[in-house]
């Protein structure tokens, strides 16, 4: 059982939960401007983006920007969670869609000046693509350290682990394997070709899961942060007892 956290520590991994979504929208972007294809839960919306959206051979509703389309991704695997769940699913879960709503848009935000970037041959392409891997991983690290409430698509890796015993680690690969063919057979369908997972959609599969560890190793920012916080709060409540 986790012990009882004070204010002060409440809103300091709030803020830090905040940060991390927002490194994570940065990262997301830094992807889709490489155009070599983004992560597994973000491809399904870059689609439907393409499709929908504003864009050349798109349909021209302005509603669907990436962002929000990510948005209705977070949502429908929310209900998947209930639908797993059942009567077990906790009402405090539905915070996963603030979350999910957080990050769609702080992911319009940063493309709206990421895609103003230079994008001048290949080699750039992959130097972005590196980069949003390198920041994702960060921002994931971030939000993970904050400890308070999962991403959507980490809440349906449990809630499938939990109820039929599947180890977490095969179900993430699965969840994320079903979005990217989600993404590929909606792009072929309504595009014609092959949208949104490329060659960058397999650097960010591989490569995205050892930084996180590797920032888990050499990166304490966060834990000194938090027992920092910590301590000051045990020695303000120390002080008025005495």
């Amino acid at each position: 059982m986790k012990p009882q956290r004070s204010l002060p520590d409440i809103i300091v991994r709030l803020i830090v939960l905040l940060l991390g979504l927002f490194i994570l929208a940065q990262g997301i972007a830094f992807t889709i401007l490489a155009n070599l294809g983004t992560d597994a839960i973000t491809s399904p919306a870059l689609v439907a983006h393409l499709v929908l959206g504003e864009t050349e051979g798109g349909a021209g509703f302005a509603f669907c920007t990436v962002g929000r389309m990510l948005i209705c991704v977070h949502i429908l695997l929310v209900l998947l969670q209930i639908a797993v769940l059942r009567s077990k699913y906790r009402p405090i879960q539905l915070l996963q869609v603030v979350m999910g709503m957080l990050l769609g848009v702080m992911l319009d935000v940063c493309l709206s000046y990421t895609l103003l970037l230079p994008l001048p041959n290949y080699a750039a392409s992959i130097g972005y693509t590196l980069l949003g891997c390198a920041t994702c991983a960060f921002g994931i690290f971030t939000f993970v350290k904050a400890d308070m409430i999962p991403l959507s698509a980490e809440g349906l890796c449990l809630a499938l682990s939990n109820t039929y015993k599947w180890r977490f680690s095969r179900v993430k690969v699965a969840v994320d394997c079903t979005m990217l063919l989600t993404g590929i057979v909606s792009s072929l369908i309504f595009l014609g070709c092959v949208a949104g997972v490329r060659e960058g959609s397999i650097i960010c599969a591989v490569s995205t899961g050892y930084i996180i560890g590797w920032y888990f190793k050499v990166c304490p920012i966060w834990d000194k942060l938090f027992a920092a916080i910590g301590s000051t709060a045990d020695g303000q409540s120390k002080s008025d007892l005495a």
